[in-house]
């Protein structure tokens, strides 16, 4: 879904990039469907309160869930879906913050579904048919953070949590 051409490759001198590592300064989609951006907290281990966020670029939703399902919560920061022209209203590119993260299981497949901060429900990828029962398993639940008016500064923390297991759920 992300490609990119040898001239836009950016050298970085081999002490400061992590082994194997490509470093590029512009990319481009070849798939006009939901991608995700998704922000995780890394804590340096060899310095006491220290730490930086990592946003990592993901093509396919079920990607996205496989690494939800890799993560402590507590590390996730933000997931922002970004929605393709045809799928806005402008027919521009947008983007749409995302508090849960939905995983639908079935004997005929599984697909991904988000929830953004409007409670508005976003179906990523094709659907399979689903034959009853129908297992939905929250991944993700993320709390948004509140600005306090006029400060800018956050009145409270954001907590996240994954919920171990599955979650049945009518839906």
């Amino acid at each position: 879904m992300f490609i990119s051409h040898q001239q836009y490759e950016v050298l970085i001198p081999p002490n400061l990039a992590q082994p194997g590592s490509q470093h590029w300064r512009m990319v481009e989609l070849t798939l006009h469907a939901p991608w995700f951006l998704l922000s995780v907290e890394v804590v340096d281990p060899d310095v006491a309160g220290h730490s930086m966020t990592r946003t990592l670029c993901i093509a396919w939703e079920h990607d996205l869930a496989d690494v939800i399902r890799s993560l402590d919560t507590f590390q996730v920061k933000g997931v922002v879906c970004m929605m393709p022209a045809w799928q806005s209203p402008t027919k521009q590119w947008s983007s749409r913050e995302i508090c849960e993260i939905w995983l639908h299981r079935s004997a005929s497949g599984q697909h991904v579904t988000l929830c953004d901060l409007a409670g508005n429900s976003i179906d990523c990828g094709l659907i399979p048919e689903h034959v009853e029962p129908v297992k939905m398993e929250l991944l993700l639940r993320m709390f948004p953070r509140r600005v306090a008016e006029g400060s800018k500064k956050p009145s409270g923390g954001r907590r996240s949590r994954r919920f171990a297991g599955g979650v049945k759920a009518d839906a």
